[in-house]
Order: structure tokens, then C-alpha cells, then sequence
């Protein structure tokens, strides 16, 4: 499953992930992990979900960043789910064009049971991002 937060630049989407990676870390019986741009954000991170500053790994790109995703999962049975925030940054693509990389999180979620909230900086959503919301 991917579930979007999404709006214009200033407008919460992240402190929303926050908030939404730690209150279901109260009851997730699995992994999570939080992967960002920012590394600043990681002190307001529940010290029990993986926090992955994407910069310090050299992730950038689509390529990059689901081979990364993929990797994880690969390391760990037990992430069930994954927050990224502003994947549209990281993968270095505008939203409109990252129909090809939902594509892939949503193959990876239904193939090895991951959930996925994902960030995206936008003020409405392409018609494929739609299903998401």
C-alpha cells in the first residue's frame, strides 16, 4: 500500500510524516524506516524506526533510490513500513514525472509485504497519483 501526504512547499507535509511514522511505531509490530533529505528531522524521529539521511548514502536519483529501497528490504524481513520524505527530491524528478517510480513502490510494497507514506510536494496530484490519496 502507498499512502501520499502531499501540499505546497511550507505547508506541514513533513512534520505530518513525523507525526505519522511515530504514532504508528506505537503499535507496529515491525520495522520502519524513515528515509529523508534532511538530516536535521532525525532527533524527532522514534528512536526505534531506522532513520536514513538519503545525502550521507549518495542516493539520488530513481535508480538509486529503489535499488536503496529494495536493498533495505532484502537486509531486514521485518520493515513493514516505509516513510520518504519529499521522494520527488531524492528521486530528482518533477511529481508529474514520477508515475514510472510509483509504479515501482507499489511492485515492492505487494511483493514484500511493505507499506509505504511517501511525501510529495505539490498543490493537487497528477490524475496517476489520484489512487494514492
Amino acid at each position: 500500500m502507498i499512502s501520499l501526504i502531499y501540499g505546497g512547499k511550507g505547508s506541514g507535509k513533513t512534520k505530518r510524516l513525523i507525526e505519522a511514522a511515530n504514532d504508528a511505531q506505537k503499535t507496529n509490530d515491525g520495522a520502519a524506516v524513515y528515509l529523508t533529505t534532511h538530516a536535521k528531522h532525525s532527533i524527532q524521529i522514534n528512536a526505534a524506526i531506522k532513520f536514513v539521511d538519503a545525502l550521507e548514502y549518495g542516493i539520488k536519483g530513481k535508480d538509486h533510490t529503489i535499488s536503496f529501497i529494495k536493498g533495505l528490504l532484502a537486509c531486514n524481513n521485518d520493515i513493514n513500513t516505509v516513510y520518504i520524505d519529499g521522494l520527488a527530491y531524492m528521486v530528482n524528478l518533477p511529481v508529474e514525472d514520477t508515475q514510472e517510480v510509483f509504479q515501482e513502490l507499489e511492485d515492492i510494497s505487494q511483493k514484500f509485504e511493505a507499506d509505504f507514506v511517501v511525501t510529495i510536494s505539490a498543490e493537487s496530484l497528477p490524475e496517476f497519483l489520484q489512487k494514492y490519496n
